[in-house]
Protein backbone atom coordinates (compact mmCIF):
# COMPACT_ATOMS: atom_id res chain seq x y z
CA UNK A 1 0.00 0.00 0.00
CA UNK A 2 2.84 2.30 0.89
CA UNK A 3 3.16 4.97 -2.40
CA UNK A 4 5.39 7.25 -3.54
CA UNK A 5 2.66 9.28 -4.73
CA UNK A 6 0.72 9.93 -1.92
CA UNK A 7 -1.69 12.80 -3.38
CA UNK A 8 -3.46 10.73 -5.64
CA UNK A 9 -3.81 8.37 -3.03
CA UNK A 10 -5.21 10.44 -0.47
CA UNK A 11 -7.55 11.48 -2.90
CA UNK A 12 -8.85 8.13 -3.87
CA UNK A 13 -8.80 6.90 0.12
CA UNK A 14 -10.57 9.72 1.45
CA UNK A 15 -13.05 9.93 -0.98
CA UNK A 16 -14.41 6.60 -0.33
CA UNK A 17 -17.89 6.80 0.13
CA UNK A 18 -20.17 5.37 3.25
CA UNK A 19 -23.80 4.49 3.49
CA UNK A 20 -25.38 6.28 6.52
CA UNK A 21 -28.60 4.71 6.96
CA UNK A 22 -31.41 2.63 5.13
CA UNK A 23 -34.88 1.25 5.56
CA UNK A 24 -36.86 -1.78 3.73
CA UNK A 25 -40.00 -1.25 1.76
CA UNK A 26 -42.78 -3.17 3.64
CA UNK A 27 -43.04 -5.72 0.87
CA UNK A 28 -39.04 -6.59 1.23
CA UNK A 29 -39.01 -5.66 -2.67
CA UNK A 30 -37.01 -2.51 -2.25
CA UNK A 31 -34.33 -1.06 -0.59
CA UNK A 32 -33.42 2.75 0.18
CA UNK A 33 -30.39 4.11 1.71
CA UNK A 34 -28.35 7.42 1.72
CA UNK A 35 -24.94 7.10 0.42
CA UNK A 36 -22.59 9.67 -0.25
CA UNK A 37 -20.80 8.18 -3.65
CA UNK A 38 -21.34 11.71 -5.69
CA UNK A 39 -19.82 13.49 -2.92
CA UNK A 40 -22.62 14.06 -0.62
CA UNK A 41 -25.29 12.01 0.68
CA UNK A 42 -28.36 11.35 -1.43
CA UNK A 43 -30.76 8.66 -1.43
CA UNK A 44 -30.52 5.81 -3.28
CA UNK A 45 -33.56 2.92 -4.44
CA UNK A 46 -32.22 -0.32 -4.86
CA UNK A 47 -34.48 -4.27 -5.65
CA UNK A 48 -33.81 -6.31 -3.06
CA UNK A 49 -33.02 -8.93 -6.34
CA UNK A 50 -30.93 -6.35 -8.09
CA UNK A 51 -27.31 -4.63 -7.93
CA UNK A 52 -27.94 -1.36 -9.52
CA UNK A 53 -29.14 1.27 -7.48
CA UNK A 54 -31.50 4.34 -8.95
CA UNK A 55 -30.30 7.80 -7.00
CA UNK A 56 -33.66 9.64 -6.75
CA UNK A 57 -32.13 12.79 -5.17
CA UNK A 58 -29.98 15.52 -6.10
CA UNK A 59 -28.32 18.68 -4.56
CA UNK A 60 -27.87 20.60 -3.34
CA UNK A 61 -27.97 19.44 -0.01
CA UNK A 62 -27.59 16.08 2.22
CA UNK A 63 -30.27 14.29 2.73
CA UNK A 64 -30.58 11.04 5.20
CA UNK A 65 -32.78 8.09 6.47
CA UNK A 66 -35.08 7.68 4.01
CA UNK A 67 -38.26 5.75 5.66
CA UNK A 68 -40.64 4.05 3.21
CA UNK A 69 -44.44 5.09 4.34
CA UNK A 70 -46.69 1.55 4.91
CA UNK A 71 -48.31 1.85 1.74
CA UNK A 72 -45.36 1.64 -0.51
CA UNK A 73 -46.31 4.89 -2.27
CA UNK A 74 -43.89 7.39 -0.58
CA UNK A 75 -40.37 7.56 0.62
CA UNK A 76 -39.69 9.99 3.92
CA UNK A 77 -36.53 11.64 4.06
CA UNK A 78 -34.54 14.66 6.28
CA UNK A 79 -32.68 17.31 4.42
CA UNK A 80 -30.14 19.47 6.03
CA UNK A 81 -28.95 22.63 5.11
CA UNK A 82 -25.48 22.91 5.25
CA UNK A 83 -24.65 21.48 8.49
CA UNK A 84 -27.05 23.45 10.47
CA UNK A 85 -29.14 20.31 11.49
CA UNK A 86 -32.42 22.07 10.93
CA UNK A 87 -33.85 19.48 8.86
CA UNK A 88 -36.67 19.33 6.67
CA UNK A 89 -38.79 16.24 5.64
CA UNK A 90 -39.25 15.19 2.02
CA UNK A 91 -41.95 12.73 0.74
CA UNK A 92 -40.48 11.26 -2.48
CA UNK A 93 -43.64 9.76 -4.82
CA UNK A 94 -42.51 6.49 -5.62
CA UNK A 95 -44.18 6.45 -8.74
CA UNK A 96 -43.64 10.12 -10.15
CA UNK A 97 -40.26 10.19 -8.85
CA UNK A 98 -41.38 13.54 -7.28
CA UNK A 99 -40.13 15.19 -4.00
CA UNK A 100 -42.08 17.13 -1.77
CA UNK A 101 -41.11 19.56 1.05
CA UNK A 102 -43.64 18.89 3.71
CA UNK A 103 -41.94 20.85 6.49
CA UNK A 104 -40.84 24.34 4.72
CA UNK A 105 -39.60 27.34 5.69
CA UNK A 106 -38.92 26.06 9.57
CA UNK A 107 -36.67 27.55 12.00
CA UNK A 108 -36.71 24.98 14.40
CA UNK A 109 -34.62 21.92 14.66
CA UNK A 110 -36.31 18.51 13.48
CA UNK A 111 -34.47 15.22 14.77
CA UNK A 112 -34.31 13.29 12.03
CA UNK A 113 -36.17 10.00 13.74
CA UNK A 114 -39.19 9.69 11.77
CA UNK A 115 -41.42 7.11 12.81
CA UNK A 116 -44.67 6.47 10.12
CA UNK A 117 -48.64 5.73 11.78
CA UNK A 118 -49.15 2.50 10.22
CA UNK A 119 -52.39 3.68 8.18
CA UNK A 120 -49.21 5.92 6.05
CA UNK A 121 -51.15 9.21 6.89
CA UNK A 122 -48.92 10.90 9.93
CA UNK A 123 -45.50 10.68 10.73
CA UNK A 124 -44.02 10.89 14.59
CA UNK A 125 -40.99 13.40 14.81
CA UNK A 126 -39.06 15.15 18.06
CA UNK A 127 -38.71 19.13 17.00
CA UNK A 128 -37.75 21.61 19.70
CA UNK A 129 -40.65 24.11 18.03
CA UNK A 130 -42.03 24.55 22.03
CA UNK A 131 -38.64 25.54 22.94
CA UNK A 132 -37.33 22.42 23.66
CA UNK A 133 -37.50 18.56 21.92
CA UNK A 134 -41.34 17.00 22.22
CA UNK A 135 -42.92 14.45 20.15
CA UNK A 136 -45.48 16.04 17.27
CA UNK A 137 -47.32 14.24 14.79
CA UNK A 138 -47.26 15.71 11.37
CA UNK A 139 -50.22 14.81 8.72
CA UNK A 140 -48.56 13.61 5.49
CA UNK A 141 -49.85 16.37 3.34
CA UNK A 142 -48.14 18.80 5.88
CA UNK A 143 -48.95 21.91 7.80
CA UNK A 144 -49.05 22.32 11.41
CA UNK A 145 -47.48 19.43 13.70
CA UNK A 146 -49.32 18.12 16.77
CA UNK A 147 -48.01 18.02 20.12
CA UNK A 148 -48.25 14.80 21.40
CA UNK A 149 -47.16 15.15 25.31
CA UNK A 150 -45.39 17.87 26.94
CA UNK A 151 -43.17 17.35 29.78
CA UNK A 152 -39.71 18.26 31.63
CA UNK A 153 -37.73 15.75 29.48
CA UNK A 154 -36.41 16.10 25.87
CA UNK A 155 -37.91 13.76 24.24
CA UNK A 156 -36.82 11.68 20.46
CA UNK A 157 -36.76 9.05 19.11
CA UNK A 158 -40.92 8.16 18.31
CA UNK A 159 -41.70 4.82 17.42
CA UNK A 160 -45.53 4.44 16.54
CA UNK A 161 -47.16 0.96 17.57
CA UNK A 162 -47.89 -1.39 14.88
CA UNK A 163 -51.75 -1.71 16.01
CA UNK A 164 -51.70 2.67 15.45
CA UNK A 165 -52.62 2.90 18.80
CA UNK A 166 -49.93 4.16 20.88
CA UNK A 167 -46.32 6.15 20.36
CA UNK A 168 -43.18 4.97 22.23
CA UNK A 169 -40.47 7.45 22.61
CA UNK A 170 -37.17 7.70 24.52
CA UNK A 171 -36.59 10.99 26.63
CA UNK A 172 -33.34 12.30 28.48
CA UNK A 173 -34.36 12.19 31.81
CA UNK A 174 -31.63 13.14 34.53
CA UNK A 175 -27.82 12.82 34.25
CA UNK A 176 -27.44 10.42 31.48
CA UNK A 177 -30.54 8.47 32.41
CA UNK A 178 -33.19 7.75 29.72
CA UNK A 179 -36.51 6.66 30.22
CA UNK A 180 -39.26 4.90 27.06
CA UNK A 181 -42.86 6.86 27.66
CA UNK A 182 -45.59 5.28 25.92
CA UNK A 183 -48.38 7.60 24.97
CA UNK A 184 -51.77 6.01 24.39
CA UNK A 185 -53.17 8.43 21.71
CA UNK A 186 -57.02 8.31 22.26
CA UNK A 187 -56.57 9.52 25.87
CA UNK A 188 -53.00 10.71 25.83
CA UNK A 189 -52.08 9.17 28.69
CA UNK A 190 -48.33 9.13 29.23
CA UNK A 191 -47.01 6.25 31.48
CA UNK A 192 -43.34 5.70 31.58
CA UNK A 193 -41.65 2.09 31.29
CA UNK A 194 -41.58 0.74 34.44
CA UNK A 195 -41.14 -2.94 36.30
CA UNK A 196 -43.54 -3.70 38.92
CA UNK A 197 -44.16 -0.03 39.60
CA UNK A 198 -40.85 1.38 39.24
CA UNK A 199 -39.45 3.15 36.57
CA UNK A 200 -36.27 1.76 34.94
CA UNK A 201 -33.70 3.58 33.10
CA UNK A 202 -34.30 2.43 29.60
CA UNK A 203 -33.76 3.61 25.61
CA UNK A 204 -34.40 2.35 21.98
CA UNK A 205 -37.85 0.80 22.18
CA UNK A 206 -38.90 -1.52 19.48
CA UNK A 207 -42.54 -2.69 19.92
CA UNK A 208 -43.44 -6.02 18.94
CA UNK A 209 -45.53 -7.09 15.70
CA UNK A 210 -48.68 -7.69 17.90
CA UNK A 211 -47.96 -4.21 19.82
CA UNK A 212 -47.62 -5.97 23.18
CA UNK A 213 -44.62 -6.00 24.37
CA UNK A 214 -41.33 -3.53 23.72
CA UNK A 215 -37.93 -4.84 23.34
CA UNK A 216 -35.39 -1.97 24.89
CA UNK A 217 -32.01 -1.48 25.86
CA UNK A 218 -31.61 -0.56 29.68
CA UNK A 219 -28.51 0.53 32.34
CA UNK A 220 -30.46 -0.54 34.58
CA UNK A 221 -28.23 -3.32 36.14
CA UNK A 222 -24.73 -2.09 35.06
CA UNK A 223 -24.44 -2.61 32.18
CA UNK A 224 -26.87 -1.99 28.41
CA UNK A 225 -28.92 -4.92 28.58
CA UNK A 226 -32.07 -6.11 26.50
CA UNK A 227 -35.46 -6.47 28.37
CA UNK A 228 -38.80 -7.53 27.36
CA UNK A 229 -41.55 -4.63 28.61
CA UNK A 230 -45.32 -6.05 28.71
CA UNK A 231 -47.24 -2.91 28.27
CA UNK A 232 -50.56 -4.40 29.71
CA UNK A 233 -49.01 -6.22 33.13
CA UNK A 234 -46.23 -3.03 32.66
CA UNK A 235 -43.30 -5.47 33.93
CA UNK A 236 -40.33 -6.48 32.75
CA UNK A 237 -38.58 -9.48 31.46
CA UNK A 238 -34.86 -9.42 31.16
CA UNK A 239 -33.07 -11.34 28.02
CA UNK A 240 -29.50 -10.76 28.93
CA UNK A 241 -27.30 -9.90 31.73
CA UNK A 242 -24.44 -9.73 29.72
CA UNK A 243 -20.76 -8.80 30.64
CA UNK A 244 -20.75 -6.71 27.42
CA UNK A 245 -23.19 -4.27 26.30
CA UNK A 246 -25.75 -4.86 24.21
CA UNK A 247 -28.24 -2.33 22.40
CA UNK A 248 -30.26 -1.84 19.26
CA UNK A 249 -32.94 -4.76 19.84
CA UNK A 250 -35.27 -5.45 16.54
CA UNK A 251 -37.87 -8.24 16.61
CA UNK A 252 -38.67 -10.88 13.80
CA UNK A 253 -41.46 -10.93 11.79
CA UNK A 254 -43.02 -13.65 13.53
CA UNK A 255 -42.53 -12.00 16.96
CA UNK A 256 -40.44 -14.86 18.42
CA UNK A 257 -36.74 -13.71 18.13
CA UNK A 258 -35.29 -10.25 19.00
CA UNK A 259 -31.89 -9.87 17.56
CA UNK A 260 -29.66 -7.16 18.57
CA UNK A 261 -26.02 -5.98 19.26
CA UNK A 262 -23.34 -7.09 21.46
CA UNK A 263 -20.14 -4.31 22.21
CA UNK A 264 -17.39 -6.59 22.80
CA UNK A 265 -13.94 -4.89 22.66
CA UNK A 266 -14.57 -2.30 20.33
CA UNK A 267 -16.14 -4.68 17.89
CA UNK A 268 -20.03 -5.13 17.69
CA UNK A 269 -21.64 -8.09 16.56
CA UNK A 270 -25.37 -9.41 16.35
CA UNK A 271 -27.20 -12.00 18.78
CA UNK A 272 -30.20 -13.45 17.74
CA UNK A 273 -32.57 -14.82 21.01
CA UNK A 274 -35.48 -17.43 20.53
CA UNK A 275 -38.00 -15.87 23.12
CA UNK A 276 -38.11 -18.47 26.28
CA UNK A 277 -35.18 -21.15 24.53
CA UNK A 278 -31.74 -19.12 24.12
CA UNK A 279 -29.31 -16.73 21.97
CA UNK A 280 -26.94 -17.71 19.13
CA UNK A 281 -24.29 -15.59 17.36
CA UNK A 282 -25.28 -14.59 13.70
CA UNK A 283 -22.16 -12.59 13.02
CA UNK A 284 -18.78 -12.63 14.77
CA UNK A 285 -16.04 -10.78 12.41
CA UNK A 286 -14.44 -8.22 13.05
CA UNK A 287 -15.62 -4.74 12.85
CA UNK A 288 -19.48 -3.05 13.41
CA UNK A 289 -22.53 -4.81 12.52
CA UNK A 290 -25.14 -2.29 13.46
CA UNK A 291 -28.75 -1.40 11.93
CA UNK A 292 -30.26 -4.64 12.08
CA UNK A 293 -33.57 -5.29 9.83
CA UNK A 294 -35.30 -8.45 9.13
CA UNK A 295 -37.11 -9.06 5.80
CA UNK A 296 -40.89 -9.64 5.94
CA UNK A 297 -40.78 -13.25 5.60
CA UNK A 298 -37.99 -13.84 8.06
CA UNK A 299 -35.82 -15.04 5.39
CA UNK A 300 -33.07 -12.81 5.41
CA UNK A 301 -31.55 -10.46 7.94
CA UNK A 302 -29.88 -6.83 6.71
CA UNK A 303 -27.25 -4.89 8.43
CA UNK A 304 -24.73 -2.11 7.81
CA UNK A 305 -21.46 -3.69 8.33
CA UNK A 306 -17.82 -1.86 8.45
CA UNK A 307 -14.17 -2.78 9.69
CA UNK A 308 -10.16 -1.31 9.40
CA UNK A 309 -10.82 -2.51 5.59
CA UNK A 310 -14.35 -2.09 4.72
CA UNK A 311 -16.47 1.28 4.38
CA UNK A 312 -19.72 1.12 5.78
CA UNK A 313 -21.75 -0.80 3.36
CA UNK A 314 -25.51 -2.80 3.25
CA UNK A 315 -24.94 -6.11 4.04
CA UNK A 316 -27.68 -9.50 4.01
CA UNK A 317 -27.30 -12.78 5.82
CA UNK A 318 -29.07 -15.67 5.11
CA UNK A 319 -31.04 -17.71 7.74
CA UNK A 320 -31.53 -20.71 5.00
CA UNK A 321 -27.90 -20.84 3.42
CA UNK A 322 -25.91 -19.47 6.43
CA UNK A 323 -24.29 -16.74 3.47
CA UNK A 324 -23.63 -13.07 3.55
CA UNK A 325 -23.89 -10.90 0.70
CA UNK A 326 -22.51 -7.89 0.24
CA UNK A 327 -25.22 -5.69 -1.03
CA UNK A 328 -24.00 -2.12 -1.61
CA UNK A 329 -19.84 -1.50 -2.65
CA UNK A 330 -18.38 1.53 -1.72
CA UNK A 331 -14.76 0.50 -1.83
CA UNK A 332 -13.37 1.14 -5.81
CA UNK A 333 -11.81 -2.07 -7.33
CA UNK A 334 -8.48 0.23 -7.39
CA UNK A 335 -7.78 0.89 -4.12
CA UNK A 336 -5.93 -1.51 -2.13
CA UNK A 337 -7.02 -2.49 1.28
CA UNK A 338 -4.49 -5.86 1.94
CA UNK A 339 -2.28 -3.44 3.81
CA UNK A 340 -4.81 -1.76 5.84
CA UNK A 341 -3.95 -2.09 9.71
CA UNK A 342 -6.25 -3.76 12.70
CA UNK A 343 -6.16 -2.41 15.97
CA UNK A 344 -5.31 -4.29 18.98
CA UNK A 345 -7.27 -3.71 21.76
CA UNK A 346 -4.86 -2.72 25.08
CA UNK A 347 -5.41 -1.37 28.77
CA UNK A 348 -3.35 0.94 30.82
CA UNK A 349 -3.61 2.55 33.99
CA UNK A 350 -5.01 5.48 35.08
CA UNK A 351 -3.06 7.76 37.84
CA UNK A 352 -5.70 6.27 40.10
CA UNK A 353 -5.10 2.88 39.19
CA UNK A 354 -8.31 2.65 37.02
CA UNK A 355 -8.48 0.08 33.68
CA UNK A 356 -8.41 2.22 30.52
CA UNK A 357 -9.04 0.38 27.37
CA UNK A 358 -7.81 1.88 23.98
CA UNK A 359 -6.87 0.50 20.26
CA UNK A 360 -3.59 0.45 19.58
CA UNK A 361 -2.40 0.55 16.08
CA UNK A 362 1.17 -0.93 14.84
CA UNK A 363 2.74 0.80 11.18
CA UNK A 364 3.50 -2.02 9.40
CA UNK A 365 6.43 -0.42 7.62
CA UNK A 366 9.54 1.19 9.40
CA UNK A 367 11.90 0.58 11.71
CA UNK A 368 12.99 1.84 15.65
CA UNK A 369 10.87 4.27 17.82
CA UNK A 370 8.03 6.09 15.98
CA UNK A 371 6.19 9.25 16.14
CA UNK A 372 2.38 8.57 17.66
CA UNK A 373 -0.76 10.15 17.41
CA UNK A 374 -2.76 10.03 20.15
CA UNK A 375 -6.94 9.94 18.84
CA UNK A 376 -9.39 11.41 20.95
CA UNK A 377 -12.93 10.16 20.17
CA UNK A 378 -15.99 12.45 20.92
CA UNK A 379 -19.00 12.02 22.71
CA UNK A 380 -17.94 11.90 25.25
CA UNK A 381 -20.34 9.20 25.80
CA UNK A 382 -19.09 7.35 22.85
CA UNK A 383 -16.40 5.29 21.75
CA UNK A 384 -13.36 4.62 18.92
CA UNK A 385 -14.41 1.60 17.88
CA UNK A 386 -12.91 -1.20 15.29
CA UNK A 387 -14.42 0.92 12.06
CA UNK A 388 -13.47 1.96 8.67
CA UNK A 389 -10.71 4.81 9.43
CA UNK A 390 -9.36 6.50 6.56
CA UNK A 391 -7.49 9.09 7.94
CA UNK A 392 -5.98 6.39 11.07
CA UNK A 393 -4.94 4.27 7.98
CA UNK A 394 -3.03 6.88 6.30
CA UNK A 395 -1.70 7.81 9.45
CA UNK A 396 0.48 4.38 9.86
CA UNK A 397 0.80 4.31 6.33
CA UNK A 398 3.04 7.40 7.08
CA UNK A 399 4.79 5.31 9.53
CA UNK A 400 3.06 6.77 12.67
CA UNK A 401 1.40 4.66 15.60
CA UNK A 402 -2.35 5.47 16.63
CA UNK A 403 -3.27 5.13 19.80
CA UNK A 404 -7.22 5.34 20.59
CA UNK A 405 -7.87 5.40 24.38
CA UNK A 406 -11.70 5.38 25.44
CA UNK A 407 -11.28 7.39 28.29
CA UNK A 408 -13.42 7.50 31.44
CA UNK A 409 -16.83 8.55 29.66
CA UNK A 410 -16.49 6.42 27.15
CA UNK A 411 -19.59 4.00 26.45
CA UNK A 412 -18.76 0.13 25.84
CA UNK A 413 -17.54 -0.83 29.11
CA UNK A 414 -20.43 -0.24 31.45
CA UNK A 415 -22.43 2.61 32.99
CA UNK A 416 -20.40 2.93 35.83
CA UNK A 417 -17.48 3.72 33.36
CA UNK A 418 -19.60 5.83 31.15
CA UNK A 419 -20.68 8.42 34.25
CA UNK A 420 -17.48 8.53 35.58
CA UNK A 421 -16.23 11.85 34.36
CA UNK A 422 -19.81 13.71 35.14
CA UNK A 423 -18.70 16.86 36.56
CA UNK A 424 -15.13 16.24 36.54
CA UNK A 425 -15.02 16.85 32.60
CA UNK A 426 -11.55 18.27 31.23
CA UNK A 427 -9.90 16.21 34.37
CA UNK A 428 -10.28 12.17 34.84
CA UNK A 429 -10.68 11.87 31.22
CA UNK A 430 -7.52 14.25 30.00
CA UNK A 431 -5.87 12.08 32.82
CA UNK A 432 -6.74 8.71 30.55
CA UNK A 433 -5.61 10.43 27.54
CA UNK A 434 -2.32 11.18 28.72
CA UNK A 435 -1.33 8.11 30.28
CA UNK A 436 -1.94 6.84 27.03
CA UNK A 437 1.85 8.51 26.33
CA UNK A 438 2.82 7.07 29.09
CA UNK A 439 1.89 3.29 28.30
CA UNK A 440 2.95 3.67 24.38
CA UNK A 441 6.28 5.11 25.42
CA UNK A 442 6.57 2.56 27.99
CA UNK A 443 6.43 0.21 25.10
CA UNK A 444 9.97 1.55 23.78
CA UNK A 445 8.06 1.60 20.08
CA UNK A 446 7.01 5.41 20.57
CA UNK A 447 9.62 8.64 19.99
CA UNK A 448 9.03 10.47 23.03
CA UNK A 449 9.93 13.86 21.40
CA UNK A 450 7.51 13.35 18.18
CA UNK A 451 3.97 13.05 20.13
CA UNK A 452 1.15 14.56 18.52
CA UNK A 453 -2.53 14.87 19.75
CA UNK A 454 -6.27 14.86 17.51
CA UNK A 455 -9.72 14.64 17.93
CA UNK A 456 -12.92 15.98 16.90
CA UNK A 457 -16.07 17.70 18.74
CA UNK A 458 -15.22 16.49 22.34
CA UNK A 459 -12.16 14.82 21.20
CA UNK A 460 -11.55 18.43 20.00
CA UNK A 461 -12.01 20.16 22.91
CA UNK A 462 -10.13 17.40 24.78
CA UNK A 463 -7.07 17.88 22.90
CA UNK A 464 -7.49 21.62 23.34
CA UNK A 465 -7.32 20.74 27.29
CA UNK A 466 -4.31 18.37 26.75
CA UNK A 467 -2.16 21.20 24.98
CA UNK A 468 -2.81 23.55 28.02
CA UNK A 469 -2.71 21.40 30.90
CA UNK A 470 0.14 19.34 29.48
CA UNK A 471 1.50 21.63 27.32
CA UNK A 472 5.69 19.81 27.38
CA UNK A 473 3.84 16.30 26.53
CA UNK A 474 3.28 17.26 22.76
CA UNK A 475 4.78 18.50 19.55
CA UNK A 476 1.83 19.56 17.74
CA UNK A 477 -2.29 19.28 18.09
CA UNK A 478 -5.27 19.52 16.02
CA UNK A 479 -8.54 20.04 17.16
CA UNK A 480 -11.63 19.26 14.80
CA UNK A 481 -14.94 21.22 15.48
CA UNK A 482 -13.85 21.97 19.09
CA UNK A 483 -15.02 23.80 22.16
CA UNK A 484 -12.35 25.81 24.26
CA UNK A 485 -15.27 28.00 26.97
CA UNK A 486 -18.09 25.90 29.16
CA UNK A 487 -19.41 28.76 29.56
CA UNK A 488 -20.24 30.63 25.90
CA UNK A 489 -20.52 26.79 24.51
CA UNK A 490 -23.27 26.26 27.08
CA UNK A 491 -24.57 29.96 25.70
CA UNK A 492 -24.56 29.44 22.38
CA UNK A 493 -25.26 25.92 21.58
CA UNK A 494 -28.10 24.51 20.91
CA UNK A 495 -30.93 23.28 23.42
CA UNK A 496 -30.86 19.71 24.19
CA UNK A 497 -27.26 20.25 24.22
CA UNK A 498 -27.29 22.91 27.00
CA UNK A 499 -29.43 20.57 28.91
CA UNK A 500 -27.19 17.53 28.62
CA UNK A 501 -24.67 19.22 29.65
CA UNK A 502 -26.01 21.20 32.56
CA UNK A 503 -26.87 17.72 34.05
CA UNK A 504 -23.57 15.67 33.49
CA UNK A 505 -20.94 19.44 34.22
CA UNK A 506 -22.93 21.73 36.33
CA UNK A 507 -24.35 25.20 35.86
CA UNK A 508 -22.98 28.19 34.31
CA UNK A 509 -24.01 30.71 37.81
CA UNK A 510 -23.81 27.98 40.69
CA UNK A 511 -20.59 26.34 39.18
CA UNK A 512 -18.33 29.06 38.07
CA UNK A 513 -14.78 27.73 39.56
CA UNK A 514 -14.96 24.20 38.13
CA UNK A 515 -16.55 24.84 34.71
CA UNK A 516 -13.67 27.86 34.31
CA UNK A 517 -11.26 25.32 35.51
CA UNK A 518 -12.39 22.92 32.70
CA UNK A 519 -12.35 25.48 29.90
CA UNK A 520 -8.72 25.28 28.45
CA UNK A 521 -9.32 28.87 26.55
CA UNK A 522 -8.58 30.63 30.61
CA UNK A 523 -5.09 28.58 30.05
CA UNK A 524 -4.42 28.78 26.53
CA UNK A 525 -1.38 31.10 27.38
CA UNK A 526 0.50 28.11 28.56
CA UNK A 527 0.35 26.46 25.31
CA UNK A 528 3.92 25.47 23.97
CA UNK A 529 3.02 23.26 20.75
CA UNK A 530 1.71 24.29 17.39
CA UNK A 531 -1.66 24.43 17.19
CA UNK A 532 -4.42 23.65 14.23
CA UNK A 533 -8.08 24.39 14.62
CA UNK A 534 -10.36 22.88 11.72
CA UNK A 535 -14.38 24.29 12.11
CA UNK A 536 -17.54 24.52 10.36
CA UNK A 537 -19.26 27.93 10.23
CA UNK A 538 -23.22 26.65 10.67
CA UNK A 539 -21.89 24.33 13.74
CA UNK A 540 -25.12 24.04 16.14
CA UNK A 541 -22.99 21.90 18.72
CA UNK A 542 -19.66 23.36 18.55
CA UNK A 543 -20.33 26.81 17.46
CA UNK A 544 -17.71 27.99 15.27
CA UNK A 545 -17.57 30.76 17.95
CA UNK A 546 -15.21 28.80 19.82
CA UNK A 547 -12.41 28.18 17.16
CA UNK A 548 -12.61 32.26 16.79
CA UNK A 549 -12.53 33.04 19.98
CA UNK A 550 -9.25 31.02 20.69
CA UNK A 551 -7.70 31.71 17.35
CA UNK A 552 -7.71 35.32 18.86
CA UNK A 553 -6.38 34.56 21.86
CA UNK A 554 -3.19 32.41 20.72
CA UNK A 555 -2.42 35.21 17.76
CA UNK A 556 -2.89 37.94 20.84
CA UNK A 557 -0.04 35.82 22.80
CA UNK A 558 2.07 35.33 19.50
CA UNK A 559 1.22 31.57 19.41
CA UNK A 560 0.71 29.81 16.39
CA UNK A 561 -2.53 29.11 15.18
CA UNK A 562 -3.41 27.50 11.70
CA UNK A 563 -7.69 28.03 11.57
CA UNK A 564 -9.46 26.59 9.01
CA UNK A 565 -13.24 27.64 8.70
CA UNK A 566 -15.19 25.78 6.09
CA UNK A 567 -18.70 28.19 5.21
CA UNK A 568 -21.21 25.44 4.14
CA UNK A 569 -20.33 22.89 7.07
CA UNK A 570 -21.55 22.59 10.26
CA UNK A 571 -20.01 19.94 13.25
CA UNK A 572 -19.55 17.11 10.55
CA UNK A 573 -18.64 17.69 7.35
CA UNK A 574 -20.88 16.24 4.89
CA UNK A 575 -19.35 17.19 1.56
CA UNK A 576 -16.64 14.78 0.56
CA UNK A 577 -14.72 17.80 -0.84
CA UNK A 578 -14.72 19.44 2.40
CA UNK A 579 -13.81 16.43 4.18
CA UNK A 580 -10.74 15.36 1.85
CA UNK A 581 -9.45 18.85 1.93
CA UNK A 582 -9.61 18.77 6.36
CA UNK A 583 -8.26 15.08 6.32
CA UNK A 584 -5.44 16.75 4.16
CA UNK A 585 -4.98 19.83 5.93
CA UNK A 586 -4.91 17.79 9.29
CA UNK A 587 -2.01 15.53 8.06
CA UNK A 588 -0.16 18.42 6.39
CA UNK A 589 0.00 20.24 9.58
CA UNK A 590 0.69 17.30 11.83
CA UNK A 591 3.52 15.80 9.03
CA UNK A 592 5.33 19.27 9.58
CA UNK A 593 5.77 18.54 13.26
CA UNK A 594 6.21 14.92 13.36
CA UNK A 595 8.07 13.86 10.14
CA UNK A 596 7.57 11.21 7.54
Amino acid sequence: MSNPHHRLYLDLLFRVPTVASYHLSRDGKTLAFAWNKTGQHEIYLLNTQQSNPERVTFPPESKFVPTFSPTGQELAYTMDHQGDELNDIYLLDLKTRKNRNITPDTSESISSDLSWSPDGKQLALSTNRSGKFCIYSLPRSGGEPKLLHMHQYLDYDPKWSPDGKKIAFTSLVKGQDQGIFVTTLETRETVQLSDEGTAIESSEPAWSPNSKTIAFASAEKGMYDIGLYDSDSQTVQWLTDSEFECSGPVWTPKGDKVAYEVNHEANIQITLHTIGKGTELVQATPGLHTNIRFSPNGDDMYFLYTGPRNPTDLWRYSFKTGHVTQVTKSLPDQLNTAWFVSPTHVSYASSDGRNIPALLYRPRRGRGQRPVIVYIHGGPTAQFTNTWSPLVQEYLDRGYMVIAPNYRGSMGYGREFREANRFVMGKLDLDDVVKSVDFIVGTGLADAKRIAVTGGSFGGYLTMCALTKHPDVWAAGSALVPFLNWFTEMANERDDLQYWDKQNMGDPEKDKERLREASPIFSIERIKAPVQMIAGAHDPRCPVSETLQARDELQRLGKRADVVIYEDEGHGFLKLDNRLDAYKKNLQFLTIYLGK
